[in-house]
């Protein structure tokens, strides 16, 4: 997979994102807290994959509890009910390279998203956080992976009740929304720190 130095938020911060991936703002409305990029055709990625950057204004909780503060607005966003949503991995207190001064969490979610206007849509939902202690944000990578084939669905379904199956179809899907997570923390650089003054 190759990645490029991405400009976010007007260049204020950059990472390498992969090259497959669009600006999403190239085509509807995106809010100003958030980049977004999606997948429309690549040989790596799948479509409908979405990769989103959101800056938040810092939670009111603890570092230990911000990730899934964050993810449980998330799901409920996404109509997913408390019984439909399994963490399947977790990583805490992770270094981010060019942000020392920070607090970063990883969380691999699976869900059954009652959005779109239908309820056979699997999601996995790979999230993290860094909370930037410096200027009191919470900076939200996740990566969107949405299960729609019958033969993916099926080896999710078995990832979701416990059957971790190291070969198939899903697994290696979100392997790949993990390598891209990965990538755009190591990357991260705040290059302009007016973007967050008021």
């Amino acid at each position: 997979m190759n990645f490029q130095r991405t400009d976010l938020y007007g260049g204020a911060i950059t990472a390498q994102i992969p090259r497959d991936l669009i600006d999403a703002s190239k085509f509807r409305q995106i809010p100003d807290t958030q980049e977004v990029y999606v997948c429309r055709d690549s040989t790596i990625l799948n479509e409908n994959d979405a990769l989103i950057i959101d800056l938040m204004e810092r939670a009111d909780v603890k570092d230990s509890d911000a990730l899934r503060y964050h993810l449980k607005e998330i799901c409920r966003l996404n109509g997913v009910e408390k019984d439909d949503s399994v963490i399947l991995e977790e990583a805490h207190d992770l270094k981010v390279v060019n942000l020392p001064d920070s607090y970063c969490d990883i969380v691999t979610s699976g869900e059954n998203v009652k959005k779109w206007g239908r309820d056979d849509v699997h999601l996995v939902l790979i999230l993290a956080i860094v909370r930037i202690l410096r200027v009191k944000t919470d900076l939200l990578i996740s990566y969107n992976v949405p299960f729609h084939k019958p033969d993916e669905m099926e080896d999710l379904k078995k990832m979701l009740s416990g059957n971790n199956s190291t070969a198939g179809k899903a697994k290696q899907r979100i392997d790949v929304g993990k390598r891209v997570v990965a990538k755009v923390l190591d990357s991260l650089k705040i290059e302009n720190w007016a973007l967050f003054k008021n």
